[in-house]
């Protein structure tokens, strides 16, 4: 019998928890952790000592009598020992390490990963971007991190769509409208100066000479604000569009922030209005009789109050947001995933505190996850680049994948650092070659793992896959330690899904690479005196190969058969 991993190890807490229940007369929690000496086996247990206290008994003794308790399936546990002062130490048989190694080594990872999202849909909101023009790094990093977190998602077994919310009607847009019209407006007698916090990239430029060429030169400002503000915004998505092309993302669907207004936003905060706290509406007009807004966001343990109206009408921020939010709940997603860079903390928190207001704080606890990536620095010969947007000397997504010459090293490296950290991003090691460069490194390894199999397949050679066929074989130390190292790597697949975290897989993959090279170093694998011995080790580098070549599909990286 085939079990998962993460299957065989809740039948083990399964059995021990039976077992520690039926002693203590109550039910016991029991946690399983990897013994910190190898020859104590594979998984172990101290329950034996939980429990001594409430039954006055020594721990040792304990641990023999929930032993003799356990009911473990056939095939998956070929030793149960009672060790030191009682802790309880289990070892996976051989028959269930040598099934592993058959599916991983033919089938590959995804079906041995734990699927909890089978059947359920998720909806991953990222980058959503402004558009005013190309992607910068920091968009860059989203745009990495939120597919990798899709890539997860679908592993253990979610159905995830793609969104892009943009802010097509907001004070952003007008402004670039307005720089456009300047530039387009340049040495005629109706010129405009470029708008305080307006923009002021080349970009625009290119934009107003096209304007002019398919609209001639009779445009003014302010008459005709809404060809120059919808110009703009349609020549900044297809930017938009073509950066996200060269690093291979793709979004299921493109939802407009001007959809909203002002039906769903009206209806928004009208259902705030209705709801009250110490006698108080969510909603306030302050001053009175002037049409500015508020969100009374203190009633709701925020730190201070935010204006949702401005007295001219025009929305700030929180107040659409809140309407998007609304309106993905109204979708009927199971998850939630809203990826914003760490400048939308407060707005995230004030937004998720009206959620909650309206549909309850449980239903947005567990539907609505968000993470907050911090910022990049570009360093380049040790020199930090500085980056502005509106001054436009800023590197954008398109530049820096030139720059660094690949669009998969580009993805690695932003994903080789949690979300929560601050990353300098070495433009210097990202060019270089080399196994000094983290994604060059696991990729050689995948490569060299490709051309031993393709090699000795050329000879007549192939990995073992009969039951039974790797009896006695991979027992030298550096193969057990890949094997037990492979055999983690579903459960910490799903574990990084549950939390969210794709860097986690980098550091997988970097241990996988590592392990196998000391593998290959010690031992031969391909051996004509010793064919059985053979086909073990291609089996064990077929795992590895696919291991690798999942994970980085994961990523959204290339496998490359060769370097």
């Amino acid at each position: 019998m085939i079990f998962r991993p993460d299957e065989a190890r809740r039948l083990i807490r399964d059995s021990l928890v039976a077992a520690a229940s039926e002693m203590a007369g109550r039910p016991v929690q029991v946690s399983l952790a990897e013994p910190r000496h190898e020859g104590f086996g594979d998984l172990g247990t101290q329950v034996a000592m939980e429990l001594a206290p409430g039954l006055g008994r020594p721990p040792r003794q304990i641990a023999d009598a929930l032993v003799s308790l356990l009911h473990l399936p056939d095939g998956l546990v070929s030793c149960v020992s009672v060790d030191g002062p009682g802790f309880i130490n289990l070892t996976f048989s051989r028959s269930y390490y040598d099934a592993f190694l058959r599916v991983l080594g033919t089938e590959g990872l995804r079906p041995l990963v734990d699927r909890p999202g089978e059947g359920r849909k998720a909806l991953v909101e990222f980058v959503s971007s402004n558009p005013t023009g190309p992607l910068n790094v920091g968009h860059c990093r989203q745009a990495v991190l939120g597919e990798a977190v899709s890539g997860l998602l679908e592993v253990t077994g979610w159905t995830v769509e793609r969104e892009y919310y943009f802010n097509d009607s907001g004070l952003q847009t007008l402004l670039l409208g307005e720089s456009l019209a300047s530039r387009y407006l340049e040495g005629s007698p109706g010129e405009i100066p470029i708008p305080e916090n307006g923009y002021h990239g080349d970009y625009i430029e290119g934009w107003a000479r096209d304007l002019a060429s398919s609209r001639g030169r009779g445009l003014s400002w302010p008459g005709d604000s809404q060809v120059f503000v919808d110009h703009a915004r349609t020549r900044a998505m297809d930017l938009i569009h073509s950066d996200l092309e060269m690093l291979g993302i793709e979004f299921d669907r493109y939802f407009s922030e001007s959809s909203l207004i002002p039906e769903a936003v009206e209806e928004a905060i009208a259902r705030l209005s209705d709801v009250f706290r110490d006698g108080s509406s969510l909603i306030f007009e302050e001053p009175a009789g002037s049409g500015k807004k508020w969100l009374r966001l203190t009633a709701l343990g925020r730190p201070e109050d935010r204006v949702l109206v401005r007295d001219n009408g025009m929305y700030t921020y929180r107040a659409p947001d809140i309407a998007y939010h609304l309106d993905k709940f109204r979708r009927g997603y199971d998850l939630l995933v809203d990826i914003f860079g760490s400048d939308h903390l407060d707005t995230s928190q004030d937004v998720t505190a009206a959620l909650s207001a309206l549909l309850g704080e449980e239903r947005v606890r567990s539907t609505l996850r968000v993470i907050l990536h911090q910022f990049v620095t570009l360093v380049r010969e040790g020199r930090k680049v500085k980056m502005s947007t509106r001054a436009a000397n800023f590197v954008t997504l398109r530049e820096l994948i030139e720059e660094v010459g690949s669009a998969d090293v580009t993805r690695y490296l932003f994903l080789t650092r949690k979300a929560e950290a601050h990353m300098d991003f070495d433009l210097d090691l990202a060019r270089r070659q080399s196994d000094e460069n983290p994604v060059y490194y696991v990729q050689y390894a995948y490569a060299r793992i490709a051309g031993i199999i393709r090699t000795a397949e050329a000879q007549g050679a192939s990995p073992s896959t009969a039951p039974g066929a790797l009896e006695g074989e991979l027992e030298e130390p550096a193969e057990r330690r890949l094997v037990k190292m492979l055999e983690s790597v579903p459960g910490r697949t799903a574990a990084c899904a549950e939390a969210l975290e794709p860097h986690r897989l980098t550091e997988i993959l970097a241990e996988i690479a590592t392990a196998f090279h000391s593998f290959y170093q010690k031992h031969r694998v391909v051996d004509p005196d010793a064919p059985r011995r053979t086909s073990a080790r291609l089996l064990l580098c077929a795992a590895c190969r696919n291991t690798i070549r999942d994970l980085l599909g994961t990523l959204g990286v290339e496998a490359p058969e060769r370097m």
